[in-house]
């Protein structure tokens, strides 16, 4: 116990005594917080810039212009002259779409002629295409049943007999587990984890490849007597309570104060995000043994964990991708604590549906040991780095 303990201080005196130790353990993690939990404090997007192209220029046209601003998903900005200047601005950003009012349309509407109305949007960014495109087409659709809404008032028909004309059927939506549809809900939790891990990962692969930098490994194994169990593991336990302190404060953050829906409790949540904390570290570890160079293996973790964020499966199922990225998906810690947290924040359906994510989270604990031997025995590593 006595050597494990030198070990803790030791490590515990290096990251009192580097900036960038207090960055990455505290600073960034809390920075990553703070945003997340605030970013989608509307819960939708709303009142996204558009344009529209007024080639009619009538009573109409201008009433559709006013009646654009009351759709919440859309904002006009601007009223042009032609085309070219919104598909300018929607190249650049300025706006996200626009809606062409054609010419003659008025005429063509009171004369009971067929007419259409185009619209363009720019679907680069999904979330935010998508939410044009949502706009536009809610808008449009009552729109195109004006003129016979206007054709059944005049024959003195009810409200009622002309909505069953104009719309005969009509969607009931009851979206399961998110019904506001609040982005805030499925994706801060989530990308918190995510982002979280590439720091966990960073920062252990940076404080074992400092050792090997400054040639202080017989240092560190000395303070335990060359016992690279305990060198090891008395080296990972103070970044371990670091970041579990953290993930402690963030799920409080984000279930009591964002208050994003929880079915389980919070201990079950919890136990989750430890268990990804220590998965994450156990990875990092096992990569760094891999390659004697520390600048690759920073790049390497770098790519490792923004390939999380795609395999989690939150913006598009890994089941729907090709069946090798959903079988590399089971190398993600990541991927199998996001099946867990949705399990336990949506339906809390019980460890017998979750018990192959928590068992593979599990074994990620070996990865330091298998890698202990080879870590310290890598003769070329501290050769490189000298």
């Amino acid at each position: 116990m006595k050597l494990f303990l030198n070990a803790v201080k030791r490590e515990l005196y290096r990251i009192v005594g580097d900036k960038t130790y207090w960055f990455a353990t505290l600073i960034l993690p809390l920075f990553t917080l703070l945003v997340l939990s605030t970013i989608f404090n509307n819960g939708l997007i709303r009142e996204l810039p558009i344009g529209v192209v007024d080639n009619d220029n009538g009573q109409l046209s201008r009433s559709i212009i006013q009646d654009l601003e009351t759709v919440p998903e859309l904002s006009v900005k601007k009223v042009y002259n032609n085309v070219h200047e919104a598909q300018n601005d929607v190249l650049k950003k300025d706006i996200y779409g626009y809606l062409l009012i054609p010419y003659n349309f008025e005429k063509d509407i009171l004369g009971n002629r067929a007419t259409q109305i185009p619209f363009y949007y720019h679907y680069a960014l999904l979330s935010v295409g998508g939410e044009v495109l949502s706009g536009f087409y809610s808008y449009l659709s009552n729109l195109a049943t004006m003129p016979l809404q206007n054709l059944a008032k005049n024959l003195d028909m009810d409200k009622e007999k002309i909505n069953v004309i104009t719309m005969p059927v009509t969607a009931d939506f009851h979206p399961l587990n998110n019904p506001s549809l609040d982005y805030e809900i499925y994706l801060s939790y989530t990308y918190f984890y995510v982002i979280f891990q590439i720091i966990i990962l960073l920062t252990i692969a940076y404080s074992i490849g400092r050792e090997f930098k400054e040639n202080s490994i017989g240092e560190w194994l000395g303070v335990c007597q060359n016992n690279r169990f305990v060198a090891l593991y008395g080296k990972l336990l103070p970044y371990f309570i670091i970041y579990s302190v953290i993930a402690c404060f963030a799920n409080y953050v984000l279930f009591y104060v964002v208050e994003i829906p929880l079915a389980s409790n919070f201990l079950s949540i919890l136990f989750a995000s430890l268990l990804f904390v220590a998965a994450s570290i156990s990875v990092s570890v096992f990569i760094f043994s891999i390659h004697p160079k520390l600048a690759f293996i920073i790049g390497f973790i770098s790519m490792f964990g923004s390939m999380s964020a795609t395999m989690v499966g939150i913006t598009f199922p890994v089941t729907s991708m090709p069946p090798i990225i959903d079988m590399l998906s089971n190398l993600f810690p990541a991927r199998h604590f996001t099946l867990v947290s949705q399990n336990l924040c949506y339906e809390n359906l019980g460890i017998i549906h979750l018990w192959k994510h928590y068992l593979i989270l599990i074994l990620f604990l070996i990865l330091p040991i298998i890698s202990m031997f080879k870590l310290f025995s890598n003769k070329l590593l501290i050769s490189n780095q000298k």
